[in-house]
């Protein structure tokens, strides 16, 4: 049976070359919407930080997850690897979820801008506006349960400002169709560790927002 299908590929390669394929690629490649859209993510120019990154930070997580973590912007360990949350913040992330009982293999995160600011500065907002059209495809495609807003320039993408994670952590609100919370970054996080619990706490209120 195996050499007969074998046979069959050969003749069925063999019509094609007459046909004018010869270079045919007959392999399954990997072509899900998350995995191209990360393709036009990795030759991106609509902004000037395609101009010093290493790699952009697309996300990171099942394509399928139920509760999505949406951070800044990549820092120079995520800009070298081209994965998120990989430095001092990375770790300081997974103390905060193991605090939350919750597995980061699980769990999707991404950043709003993909590419590193120089210097690890918050994003321009021109910057954002080139990148957010990403992120809503990225939210599109998983169409997570709920998401974590980590920090002032996530919180922005609600409130329409930079300003305001102390007032508003915690407090469920809407982005898109989607139910939010806002919470501080690990890096606050790391230089103010009384915070820790505050933002465990945060991470429980959204994984009871669940199914």
């Amino acid at each position: 049976m195996e050499d007969s299908k074998k046979n069959k590929l050969k003749e069925i390669l063999v019509l094609l070359k007459y046909m004018g394929f010869e270079k045919i690629d007959v392999r399954s490649p990997n072509t899900s919407p998350l995995s191209n859209l990360e393709k036009a993510v990795a030759g991106c120019k609509k902004c000037r930080l395609h101009e010093t990154r290493t790699n952009t930070v697309f996300g990171e997580g099942p394509a399928n997850a139920d509760f999505m973590i949406i951070g800044e912007a990549p820092g120079e360990r995520e800009d070298e690897q081209g994965l998120p949350f990989v430095g001092a913040a990375g770790r300081e992330l997974d103390i905060i979820l193991e605090l939350a009982g919750i597995d980061r293999k699980d769990i999707y995160i991404t950043n709003v801008v993909k590419c590193r600011p120089p210097g690890n500065r918050n994003p321009d907002m021109d910057e954002i506006e080139s990148c957010i059209g990403y992120l809503k495809r990225q939210l599109e495609m998983i169409n997570p349960e709920v998401i974590i807003l980590l920090g002032n320039v996530a919180l922005s993408l609600v409130t329409g400002t930079a300003s305001g994670i102390t007032k508003m952590r915690g407090k469920k609100m809407k982005y898109l169709s989607y139910t939010a919370i806002p919470t501080f970054h690990p890096v606050y996080v790391i230089r103010n560790p009384r915070s820790r619990e505050l933002v465990a706490k945060d991470l429980k209120e959204a994984k009871r927002c669940i199914g």
